[in-house]
């Protein structure tokens, strides 16, 4: 009788278990490219900073630039480039990407910043 009792505890533990909802899978943001004016715009800004003289710029997200250049720019000032990248880079992508590497060498070829970021897909004009 106890071995009977004991065995029912068990199964009855064990349907219990089965009978909880399976937890859900957080919600994923689709992955999209950034708009069409914020691509417009982050080119315009690279193109404003390569006519400067200081940094030469690739869709890929790749830049290069002099070291006492980018060291002269204040913290605020390397994100937004970096940020300005991120979101070209993500609008030349051959698929969407949730995140985009982008690396800044100097003239020697020595990287002085490499990350991966999420093109922001509130870029404002500047």
């Amino acid at each position: 009788m106890r071995m009977a009792l004991g065995a029912l505890t068990g199964l009855a533990a064990l349907l219990a278990c089965q009978a909880e909802p399976p937890a859900a899978e957080p919600e994923r943001k689709a992955v999209r490219r950034p708009p069409e004016p914020a691509c417009d715009q982050g080119r315009a800004e690279l193109a404003r900073r390569e006519r400067s003289g200081a940094f030469l710029f690739e869709e890929s997200g790749e830049a290069m630039t002099d070291r006492r250049s980018w060291m002269r720019l204040d913290e605020a000032s390397r994100d937004d480039v970096i940020a300005t990248l991120a979101v070209v880079a993500a609008c030349a992508a051959d698929t969407p990407q949730r995140e985009i590497e982008v690396t800044i060498r100097d003239e020697a070829g020595v990287v002085l910043k490499s990350e991966r970021v999420e093109p922001s897909s509130d870029f404002r004009a500047r």
